[in-house]
């Protein structure tokens, strides 16, 4: 609770907040583009959300990582009695900010949705934001482990970026059982809105957020049992 705690308060940076802030006009631009093309603010919203949620799978995956690439690894580990509380509790504040960011990219898209169109009912608003949180906290939590695994931010975020982008759209259609498991083009389903359509929503969850959270318990077990050289 400690690490949580200590994450949080280091997040509450400029940083930060220009971070939010970009992503925020990111979602509305897209939003004042869904009229010209015939679509009501909600598709917009929807349509670029996999792309912010992999925004925020990039922060988290240059949190985890900058630690061991900055040597801030090492007080952490001094000051704390475990191992695993500091990864647990790096990861769930990594968490925390990609869902409140969420909720907030979420919210202001709400409430500025009447200056682009028609504006959305507060169910389907819900509904949306929901799926979208959903896509930012799994790819959050690929994030993090990934940069704990490669220890290098550089790596980590061609590791994270490549597989979302073009190494599912690669292996897409190959299988239809593969597909029931790429986790990147099931999250894009969600934050579309058409999960429904390939498999039940219960099943997607599963598939989608199983093996990022398999991932991020090896990245557990190895940053537990490996030296810290940083």
């Amino acid at each position: 609770m400690t690490t949580f705690r200590a994450e949080l308060l280091r997040a509450r940076s400029r940083t930060t907040l220009v971070f939010l802030l970009l992503c925020i006009v990111f979602t509305l631009f897209s939003m004042s583009n869904a009229g010209p093309q015939g679509h009501p603010p909600l598709w917009g919203f929807r349509e670029v959300a996999i792309l912010t949620a992999t925004l925020l799978m990039g922060r988290g995956a240059v949190v985890a990582a900058n630690d061991f690439s900055t040597g801030t690894i090492r007080p952490w580990l001094i000051s704390r009695p475990s191992r695993i509380s500091v990864f647990t509790g790096k990861l769930a504040a990594s968490v925390t900010v990609a869902l409140g960011s969420a909720v907030i990219i979420g919210l202001v898209s709400f409430a500025a949705g009447g200056v682009f169109g028609e504006t959305a009912t507060a169910r389907d608003m819900a509904v949306a934001t929901g799926q979208f949180a959903l896509a930012c906290v799994a790819l959050t939590i690929f994030g993090h482990a990934v940069g704990v695994l490669t220890r290098s931010v550089p790596a980590a975020l061609a590791i994270t970026i490549a597989w979302v982008l073009p190494a599912e759209k690669v292996l897409q259609g190959r299988s239809s059982t593969l597909d029931q498991w790429l986790p990147g083009n099931l999250l894009q389903d969600f934050t579309l809105g058409v999960i429904g359509y390939h498999t039940s929503p219960a099943a997607a969850v599963l598939h989608a957020t199983v093996p990022f959270i398999l991932l991020d318990v090896v990245a557990l077990v190895l940053f537990a049992r490996r030296d810290i050289n940083s």
